[in-house]
């Protein structure tokens, strides 16, 4: 496959060695597979089962070593073996500072509040939970109607404000938006207990001042990832007391009615593992947000794992500086009570059987939420696949 990136270099094609290892290579991934694929099992197990066989047979390739990496020996002698040495002192601080994983971003260059979450703003209400954020305006006039973003409680606030180049935020000001953000607390143990209620409830209490702020009775609201989560509970929440606060949503990369074969980690998980999952952070009082990121870095693990992997290790380069890649690794942790509502959710479908199931104290129902809607998704994303966000629009009033 000419756009598998691994096997790029000349020395795969021109080199009998290398040309006949990648070929015993690729020809022992195919022979692999098609054993899996000839296995008589149910689809759920065969869908699991192809995907450990990918793993493995992405993790036995031969450019994950340096007699097999053509470019990686040829930068071993071009470099007299400073490549080896930075290389090692690569996978040391990944093994002590990084939990073992390679490490996926150059974090050097960028530090918050410096060329990271610039835009000029300032907090105005908080309370235990979150921080409401309003940013200075850019124009003259601005619209009437503010917006209020909910990002996910996984990651931090600035994923709406990245640099100067990539802001959401300087976007929306640009555009006479009055703009507001919720940066959430990162909960510690003694926050276990903090379910979606008590997150809803503070963003009844947030916008709330919003709307006092800017003298609109009404709001726009976006949520991102499992913020769209926290988002459709909020407007289910609203609309069943008959509250018509908002003026408008988005959903950005967030699945609300996930199915099994949506993403490989849909397959590949069951009931009885998200029970476990579900223990385990009830145990430890958080999900850590490193367990997660370690997770998701295994859904893909060629482009997030054994990619690194080759440039940290084998060549002796450090990962490069990226303001996404920065901000997914700056992470925060989930309570567990939290955590265990959102298990509910994947289990439970409460948003696919509008009136019959209960969340955050109310049988969710998104059908009588009529305010006008608006999805985003990503191509490529693994996480939540643009189809899956797709099906959104259709549990909408």
């Amino acid at each position: 496959d000419k756009k598998d990136r691994r096997f790029k270099d000349p020395a795969w094609e021109h080199n009998p060695f290398y040309k006949r290892g990648m070929q015993a290579y690729l020809a022992t991934q195919e022979h692999l597979h098609s054993w899996v694929n000839e296995i008589q099992m149910g689809e759920l197990e065969h869908a699991r089962a192809k995907f450990v066989m990918g793993m493995i047979t992405d993790a036995i390739a031969p450019t994950n070593t340096l007699v097999g990496n053509p470019a990686a020996a040829k930068r071993v002698v071009d470099s007299g073996g400073l490549s080896l040495l930075k290389g090692m002192k690569n996978l040391y601080d990944d093994l002590t500072k990084n939990g073992g994983l390679p490490a996926q971003v150059d974090k050097r260059p960028f530090k918050v509040g410096e060329n990271l979450a610039i835009s000029k703003g300032q907090v105005v209400w908080k309370n235990e939970m979150l921080e409401l954020i309003q940013y200075a305006p850019l124009t003259e006039k601005v619209h009437k109607t503010p917006i209020l973003i909910i990002p996910p409680q996984i990651n931090k606030f600035y994923a709406m404000d990245l640099t100067p180049m990539t802001s959401m935020v300087q976007f929306l000001l640009a555009m006479e938006q009055q703009t507001f953000v919720i940066s959430w607390r990162n909960p510690t143990k003694k926050h276990k207990d903090w379910g979606l209620a008590d997150y809803i409830d503070s963003l009844i209490q947030a916008s709330e001042v919003v709307r006092k702020i800017t003298k609109s009775p009404k709001l726009n609201v976006s949520g991102a990832c499992s913020g769209g989560i926290t988002t459709a509970t909020f407007a289910s929440l609203l609309a069943a007391a008959g509250d018509k606060r908002i003026n408008s949503l988005t959903f950005m990369v967030c699945v609300l009615n996930p199915q099994r074969d949506d993403s490989d980690i849909g397959q590949i998980v069951s009931d009885g593992s998200l029970e476990i999952a579900r223990k385990y952070s009830k145990s430890r009082g958080i999900l850590k947000g490193d367990d997660l990121a370690r997770m998701f870095a295994w859904m893909r693990p060629n482009d997030l794992i054994w990619n690194y992997v080759v440039n940290n290790y084998l060549m002796g380069e450090d990962p490069p500086p990226y303001d996404v890649l920065f901000w997914n690794n700056d992470t925060t942790n989930l309570p567990a009570a939290l955590h265990s509502d959102y298990l509910d959710v994947a289990l439970n479908q409460p948003f696919d059987n509008p009136g019959k199931v209960e969340v955050a104290g109310h049988m969710a129902d998104l059908s009588k939420v009529t305010a006008d809607a608006f999805v985003v998704a990503g191509v490529t994303d693994h996480i939540t696949p643009w189809k899956a966000c797709y099906r959104t629009p259709a549990l909408l009033g």
